[in-house]
């Protein structure tokens, strides 16, 4: 295997060892790996199976549960008899929004906490506060953060790609 295959496989489980730490399983992990990385941006199964050497079952599932995430989307090619599949667009907003969602759900818990905690001292309720409060201030900003990240985008990309083609010229 040359180099080049060997930084792609270490992109990919770096990659998967990132998304497990935010609770995918590793497969999945790896499978957005790779989508990150390949050209064209599509998928079949059987290409994912051979790329990152896994059975075409543990493939099958860990699409399937990606679907039901909506971080994958599954499309037909005019021509081609399979299905392949892709990252959805935008996901990256739409991952984040699930995050808020998880965080809507645990501030509910808190609350769910405190009210256990009714007439109880400050002191035991000190760390259900500091997380309701550190809930509050995510789900205030958060609308602000994506509103700016949406004007911006464009123009982040396009300085990205400045930077890269400047830095192409160096070497």
């Amino acid at each position: 295997m040359n180099r080049d295959n060997e930084r792609l496989r270490q992109f990919i489980e770096n990659l998967a060892d990132l998304m497990e730490e935010r609770g995918f399983p590793h497969m999945a992990g790896r499978i957005i790996g790779a989508f990150l990385i390949c050209m064209p941006p599509h998928l079949a199964q059987e290409e994912l199976a051979e790329l990152l050497q896994a059975s075409k079952g543990s493939i099958s599932m860990s699409t399937q549960l990606l679907m039901r995430m909506n971080v994958v989307e599954r499309i037909s090619i005019p021509g081609q008899r399979r299905h392949f599949y892709r990252l959805r667009e935008n996901l990256w907003k739409g991952f984040h929004a699930e995050q808020i969602k998880h965080l809507c759900r645990e501030r509910e818990a808190i609350l769910d906490g405190l009210a256990i905690l009714e007439g109880e001292p400050v002191d035991m309720k000190q760390r259900l506060l500091e997380m309701l409060a550190a809930a509050d201030f995510v789900l205030e900003e958060w609308p602000r953060l994506l509103s700016r990240w949406e004007t911006q985008k464009d123009e982040l990309i396009d300085k990205r790609l400045t930077e890269m083609a400047q830095d192409a010229k160096e070497k």
